[in-house]
């Protein structure tokens, strides 16, 4: 029997902004950048008629895409990303229980091929940047050995926004990667920050006569680790004086710094002439857990 499949590429919005085809043109295939958040709920964004945390570049994305308003993702975040990655429902992944803790000697099977393996092949540059959380027991089961180029990133499921440490149970460490190796020289800095100066880097060197997946995977909006620590830079957190329940406040400062991540990316493209041979995905891997 022919095996089900989940619909995971087609996530929330398809943008292709300035024609809804590309140009006959274009010999290159689209470049295909898939933006991930973490957690975000259904009413986190303001173009779905709440206006406490404003998301512009969200907005604009909504009014000039596609919006999937009948579409599904699972209710955690590894479930769906294994999801995303092998177009497989969980139960086909053994994924369908529960997320990898750190160091448990499983993830998604290394036997399935996967999306960026499939787009290398088809002559992509594949690059993934944030949160993983598919396993990391076996160097196999590692983004760099699933047809990424390159990882710059986290392998857990969640850590601290500034030190990217991790802690669960007794034990922490640092769980921040440059491929392979670790990265030790960015503390005290936010990692959506990070994350989005490595994809505007990426899209500022990328040579456009070869078609790139980026796969974005943002931490915002996730608790910062185990300790469940919502962070956010003070100056984002300024925006919104009117929120006075503090840890609300603190949410509209990350949802701020992730609508303005998804910004800079679009304007990076448009600046390197990609965006009009770009499909653009925005979706969160799962709703709001609070």
């Amino acid at each position: 029997m022919e095996k089900q499949k989940t619909n995971a590429a087609l996530m929330c919005l398809i943008l292709a902004l300035q024609t809804a085809v590309f140009s006959e043109s274009s010999t290159v295939p689209p470049n295909i950048i898939f933006i991930l958040a973490d957690d975000l709920g259904w009413a986190d964004v303001s173009f779905r008629g709440d206006p406490q945390i404003p998301t512009p570049n969200l907005d604009v994305l909504a009014s000039q895409g596609i919006i999937l308003n009948n579409y599904y993702v699972q209710p955690v975040c590894a479930p769906s990303r294994g999801a995303l990655m092998s177009g497989l429902y969980p139960i086909h992944t053994g994924l369908q229980h529960d997320v990898p803790a750190p160091g448990e000697p499983w993830g998604l099977p290394t036997n399935l091929t996967i999306m960026p393996e499939y787009l290398k092949n088809l002559g992509y540059a594949t690059h993934v940047i944030g949160k993983w959380h598919l396993g990391y027991y076996k160097e196999s089961y590692t983004p760099t050995r699933r047809g990424f180029d390159s990882f710059y990133g986290y392998l857990n499921g969640g850590e601290d926004y500034y030190d990217h440490t991790i802690f669960f149970a007794n034990a922490s460490g640092l769980d921040f990667w440059e491929n392979t190796t670790p990265v030790r020289n960015k503390g005290n800095h936010y990692s959506t920050e990070l994350f989005t100066k490595k994809a505007l880097s990426l899209i500022k060197d990328h040579n456009p006569a070869k078609p790139m997946f980026l796969y974005l995977s943002h931490q915002a909006v996730h608790c910062g680790d185990y300790k469940v620590k919502l962070e956010a830079p003070p100056l984002a957190i300024a925006h919104f004086p009117y929120i006075k329940e503090q840890n609300r406040s603190i949410h509209a400062g990350a949802v701020y710094e992730l609508d303005k991540s998804v910004g800079l990316v679009m304007e990076a493209l448009n600046k390197r002439a990609m965006l009009s041979n770009s499909i653009v995905v925005f979706s969160t891997d799962n709703g709001g857990l609070q």
